[in-house]
């Protein structure tokens, strides 16, 4: 009995020191994930990750919001050659908000959309959708979303919410 006794506080010490190194190495990203800037990575340029992450901080400026609001953001995200394609959309009742997973943000040059590709570097970007009737969650999603970044900015392929 004395043996558990003298065990068990040295079993919580080590639960504990694994808990905090691993909390330790997703610490400082946004979505808790690895760094994609980390060293040996393949990483997407800074300037690209950024021009992506303020595209969809527009959109989700706009999620829980007005619909026609949402669908004004998502207009002027989507890259100008292809925004025709909106017009085919049937019209929103809803919004979205991404809560996308950046660090699987990652180059796809042969990726082609059905209603084209984004111009520039496009990339292809993991993300949870959360659907929004008002300010209410109603529904979500997965999705892969895909941006082309040119000259600094992010354009979405044509995009049309339900």
């Amino acid at each position: 009995m004395a043996g558990a006794d003298r065990s068990s506080p040295r079993l919580a010490a080590l639960v504990v020191t694994v808990a905090v190194t691993l909390a330790a190495c997703t610490a400082g990203t946004p979505d808790g994930g690895t760094d994609p800037q980390a060293a040996g990575s393949t990483a997407v340029p800074a300037a690209d990750q950024q021009a992506v992450r303020a595209t969809i901080d527009r959109l989700n400026a706009s999620s829980a919001g007005a619909v026609p609001a949402q669908q004004q953001a998502i207009a002027a995200a989507v890259d100008p050659a292809l925004a025709a394609a909106l017009d085919k959309c049937p019209p929103a009742t809803t919004t979205l908000e991404f809560q996308p997973i950046y660090r699987d943000l990652r180059a796809s040059p042969d990726w082609t959309g059905a209603t084209g590709t984004p111009a520039g570097t496009v990339y292809a970007l993991p993300s949870l959708i959360r659907i929004f009737t008002g300010d209410r969650v109603t529904g979500t999603d997965l999705t892969t979303l895909h941006l082309g970044v040119r000259a600094g900015e992010a354009f979405l392929t044509p995009l049309c919410v339900g």
